[in-house]
């Protein structure tokens, strides 16, 4: 049986609209290149487009490749993903059916000094067969707790 989700929360010197912002339209700025479909050395640059309701990659050719859409964007409280990658492949490769797609929430919720985001990556058995690999990496790996620990990072410059 695959382990159903995964939940980290950081802390960070920001309200939450900053917060919000950093992790949207300041994406680039605190994403590890290193994790990208195209490779470090091939990637012009990753994105969260609110308006136009994905998020992912551009390779220095100028092709994108779509990591998911953006399900719903409540700033500066609320933002949830999909995660469209297929883990049957190494290394992975975008999944173009957004039935096979997990989940991503995040919440952001102000408190004395900055804000709180806890972000809970769910719903690993709708990649299919590819669910176990998925979960193994997102959970046994704990990747979110390293890319948040980068998001936080970037927050105190």
């Amino acid at each position: 049986m695959t382990a159903s989700s995964i939940t980290r929360s950081v802390h960070v010197p920001l309200s939450p609209e900053a917060a919000f912002d950093l992790f949207t339209t300041g994406f680039a700025q605190w994403w590890p290149r290193e994790h990208c479909f195209c490779g470090e050395a091939a990637l012009d640059r990753v994105f969260v487009d609110l308006e136009a309701g994905n998020w992912g990659e551009v390779t220095r050719a100028g092709e994108t490749l779509l990591w998911g859409e953006v399900l719903r964007a409540e700033r500066p409280s609320h933002l949830s993903l999909s995660w469209q990658m297929d883990a049957r492949v190494s290394p992975w490769v975008p999944e173009p059916d957004p039935a096979r797609a997990s989940l991503i929430d995040l919440r952001i919720v102000a408190d004395e000094d900055g804000a709180t985001l806890t972000l809970t990556h769910h719903g690993f058995d709708r990649h299919g067969d590819g669910a176990e690999i998925m979960a193994s990496v997102m959970i046994g790996m704990d990747r979110w707790a390293d890319w948040l620990a980068d998001f936080a990072a970037v927050s105190k410059r």
